[in-house]
C-alpha cells in the first residue's frame, strides 16, 4: 500500500515536473513569428534543457503530403544514419503521435512524432529520448506546443506578406514603397541612386473597351516585365492604380535611361494576348536621379519622378524623359 501511494507520488511530481518543462518550452518559442526562429529556437531548447537530440522538423502547408516548408536542423553525422530525413517525410503517413510510430526506413534510430493537427513531424534521436527518461505525454506536448507555434508564425508571416504586397501584381504596395526610398535617401553614401516612375498608357481605354478582367492581365503583365527586366538588387512596386515605381540603388543617370529604355522597347515589343485580345501595352517612365543626399526629401524626388513621367506623356507617351534632384539645392 505505501510502494502504491509512493509511486502515485512519484507519478504525480514527474507530471508536474513535466508540465513546468511544458510551459518553459511554450515561453521559449510562443512569442517568435518567423517559422525559422521558432524551429531554430525549439531545436536549441529541446537539445539545451532536455537533452533530445532534434535531427529535422518538417511542416506541411495546404494539401496534405506536400511539402512546403521544411528546416531547419539536421546534424551532419546523424543525417549520415538517416539520410531520408534530409528530404522529409509525409506526415499523413504516419500513425498516432506515440513513440512507436516512427518509420520503417528509419530503423531503430529515430522517434518521429506527427503533430497532433497532421501539419508536420519532429523526428529526435532515439538513443537521446530514452536516456532522458520523460514520458511519452511529454514528447506528445512537445509536439503539441510546437505545432501550435508554428501555426501561429506562419499565419502571421502570411498576413505580413498580404500587407507588403499589391494583392493583383504581388509587387511590394505604395507604403513599403515609400519606405524603402527612405532608407535609401539615407544611406551615408556618395553614390547616386534613381527613382522610376511607370505609367501604363491609355489604361482607361483599355478599361472602357474590353472590361476590368482584361485590364488586370494588362497591369499584371507589366508586373512581370517589371520582375524579367530588373536587376536583382532593383526593387519594383505597385504605386498605385496603373503606376508603378522602381528603385535602383547606385545607379547613375545614363545606366537608368539605358534600363528605363530597355524595359520601355521589351513592354511594347513582346506579344501577348489579354483576354482573347491583341492589345499591345506601352508604358511612359519619369525618372529621378539623385546625385546628392544631403537634405533630401523623398517627397522632391517623387515629385521630380512625378514632373518626368507628365513630360514623356505630353507628346504622344511611349517615352523616356530625366530630371536629376539634388538634395542641398532642392
Amino acid at each position: 500500500m505505501l510502494s502504491e501511494q509512493a509511486e502515485s507520488q512519484g507519478d504525480m511530481q514527474r507530471r508536474i515536473q513535466e508540465l513546468l518543462l511544458l510551459a518553459e518550452f511554450n515561453a521559449a518559442i510562443g512569442t517568435l513569428h518567423d517559422p525559422n526562429q521558432v524551429c531554430t529556437a525549439a531545436c536549441s531548447w529541446l537539445e539545451e534543457v532536455l537533452r533530445w537530440e532534434v535531427l529535422s522538423i518538417s511542416c506541411t502547408e495546404g494539401d496534405a503530403g506536400q511539402f512546403r516548408y521544411q528546416v531547419l536542423y539536421l546534424d551532419d553525422h546523424l543525417s549520415k544514419i538517416c539520410p531520408d530525413l534530409a528530404v522529409g517525410v509525409n506526415p499523413s503517413t504516419s500513425r498516432s503521435g506515440k513513440r512507436d510510430m516512427g518509420w520503417s526506413e528509419f530503423g531503430h534510430n529515430v522517434i518521429s512524432v506527427c503533430f497532433p493537427d497532421r501539419s508536420g513531424v519532429i523526428a529526435v534521436s532515439r538513443k537521446s529520448v530514452q536516456e532522458s527518461q520523460f514520458s511519452d505525454e511529454l514528447l506528445a506536448g512537445i509536439a503539441e506546443t510546437l505545432s501550435r507555434c508554428l501555426s501561429n508564425a506562419r499565419e502571421y508571416s502570411r498576413l505580413k506578406t498580404l500587407s507588403m504586397h499589391d494583392h493583383l501584381t504581388g509587387l511590394y504596395n505604395r507604403r513599403v514603397f515609400e519606405a524603402m526610398l527612405e532608407v535609401e535617401a539615407r544611406k551615408r553614401t556618395s553614390k547616386p541612386f534613381s527613382l522610376l516612375l511607370i505609367d501604363l498608357d491609355n489604361f482607361k481605354t483599355i478599361n472602357d473597351t474590353y472590361g476590368h478582367g482584361t485590364g488586370d492581365e494588362v497591369l499584371v503583365y507589366v508586373a512581370e516585365m517589371l520582375r524579367l527586366n530588373f536587376r536583382k538588387s532593383d526593387i519594383p512596386a505597385r504605386y498605385g492604380g496603373d503606376e508603378f515605381g522602381v528603385l535602383l540603388p547606385e545607379t547613375s543617370l545614363d545606366s537608368a535611361q539605358r534600363i528605363a529604355e530597355r524595359f520601355r522597347g521589351n513592354v511594347s515589343g513582346r506579344r501577348s494576348l489579354f483576354g482573347a485580345r491583341n492589345i499591345v501595352p506601352t508604358v511612359s517612365v519619369g525618372i529621378a536621379v539623385v546625385s546628392d543626399r544631403a537634405n533630401l526629401e523623398v517627397a522632391q524626388m517623387v515629385e521630380e519622378a512625378d514632373r518626368a513621367l507628365y513630360r514623356a506623356k505630353a507628346p504622344g507617351k511611349n517615352r523616356v524623359c530625366t530630371a536629376l534632384v539634388t538634395g542641398q539645392n532642392g
